[in-house]
């Protein structure tokens, strides 16, 4: 079963927990409907030597919320899945990685913990495919006292995206939701525009404020930005305050099991009419379309980095090492392939070095020096640097559901954010975007 159907919504940190179940016809095991079969050459990870790596192990490590009714595991799991797939084909020059990571628990304390833990220890080098739903910050902290980066595989809340020793592969729910509204924008069904999330702090109200802040500039009618209470299980009123916006379009900016309840609600009421639905990055799962049903043929999402079909070097590679070294019901979606990118990232980064001399310092050396990385996965060069903020991830595209199955609508589009200005200006003065 995938991680949609299987993952329990978190609606708050400490909140009530929803579980959402769905029967839902599940397709072969670790496939894709549509994408190309996988090829010899798709398992040649890092050195692709096809021999074992037997050297002095390389520790690296992950914090992630995979438990207490949030599941982003599927990042740090595709991290694994790569890790595992270089050590077959030679390690970083002979040394295999050796991948760990921490379950949070939707906990900040423990978040707190478990980067405290993995900070004192110096045998680890670096963090990589990380996905906490609630403790960029605190981590941070932690992080920034050790001299220990992290290469997060998916951001979520704001502090993700503001920390100094964290960097996200991902794009982030404010950038997921304006990419939304602006492709509504550039197709003329955005004069009237509603916004859903979640009421929580650096989270639904960062992505409210981000859509507020655009809406008002761009001379577009906000008609709702509403943050539903995290306990909140019956949708019916949302769906009726909808209905009476009238909007042309909106965006939902919740984690795809809570999307479904509200698609759920409003198929009830046959709420779809004329409205263009749509949600962020969280919903683009291969399997989404199965869930929500024929009703929503149509709907939109954004995806943060290439469709799962993509026909290309990176996208052929993450799919083929999912079926070879992950789980058959590991999610294919959008942060599992952050994962696997966060991954090769750092595998890419580190293969140039002497091997003999990787430590947690030669290593954030490294990874602060990271700019103008490219990937087929990605719609613009990924950097690292140093700064107090990471969002290297802004550029989009978007897909919508066809018989059931997601197809591209609209290729990389950059995404505009009226507070991302200052990040904008030193990619260009310090030339991060360039190797």
């Amino acid at each position: 079963m995938n991680r949609i159907l299987r993952a329990t919504a978190a609606l708050g940190v400490g909140a009530l927990v929803v579980t959402l179940t769905a029967c839902v016809p599940e397709g072969e095991p670790g496939t894709i409907q549509g994408a190309p079969s996988a090829s010899a050459d798709d398992l040649e990870c890092g050195l692709g030597t096809g021999e074992r790596a037997t050297g002095e192990p390389i520790k690296v490590a992950a914090v992630a919320t995979t438990s207490g009714g949030v599941d982003f595991s599927s990042s740090p799991n595709s991290a694994k899945a790569y890790f595992d797939c270089v050590n077959d084909n030679g390690g970083i020059n002979g040394r295999p990685i050796e991948y760990e990571f921490g379950d949070d628990a939707l906990d900040p304390t423990k978040t707190a913990q478990l980067a405290a833990g993995y900070a004192s220890d110096e045998s680890v080098v670096a963090l990589v495919g990380d996905a906490t739903f609630v403790g960029c910050d605190v981590a941070n902290v932690e992080y920034q006292k050790a001299g220990l980066y992290s290469i997060t595989g998916v951001g979520v809340p704001q502090a993700c995206f503001e920390s100094s020793n964290i960097a996200p592969v991902n794009a982030g729910p404010r950038t997921s939701a304006l990419a939304v509204l602006q492709y509504f924008e550039r197709q003329g069904q955005a004069d009237t525009f509603f916004a859903i999330g979640l009421n929580t702090r650096g989270n639904g109200d960062w992505a409210a404020d981000g859509i507020e802040k655009y809406t008002a500039e761009a001379g577009i009618d906000l008609v709702g930005n509403v943050l539903s209470d995290p306990t909140e299980s019956n949708y019916l009123p949302l769906v009726s305050q909808i209905e009476q916006a009238g909007p042309a379009s909106l965006v939902i900016v919740d984690p795809a099991p809570i999307t479904a309840s509200i698609l759920a609600a409003a198929e009830q009421q046959d709420a779809k009419g004329d409205i263009r639905w749509a949600c962020t990055a969280s919903c683009y799962d291969a399997q989404f379309g199965e869930q929500i049903g024929d009703y929503w043929e149509g709907f939109v999402s954004n995806s943060e980095l290439a469709l799962v079909t993509s026909d290309s070097k990176d996208a052929n590679q993450w799919r083929a090492v999912m079926d070879e070294y992950a789980d058959a019901d590991a999610p294919r979606d959008t942060f599992s392939q952050a994962g696997f990118l966060a991954a090769k990232i750092f595998v890419d980064t580190l293969l140039p070095l002497d091997a003999e001399t990787l430590d947690r310092e030669t290593v954030s050396e490294a990874v602060l020096g990271i700019r103008g990385y490219e990937s087929d996965l990605l719609c613009a060069p990924w950097y690292y640097g140093e700064a107090d903020e990471h969002h290297a991830n802004h550029a989009t595209r978007m897909a919508g559901i066809e018989a059931g199955t997601y197809v591209e609508l609209e290729g990389c589009q950059d995404v505009a954010d009226p507070d991302m200005a200052d990040i904008l200006e030193r990619e260009q003065s310090d030339g991060l975007l360039t190797k």
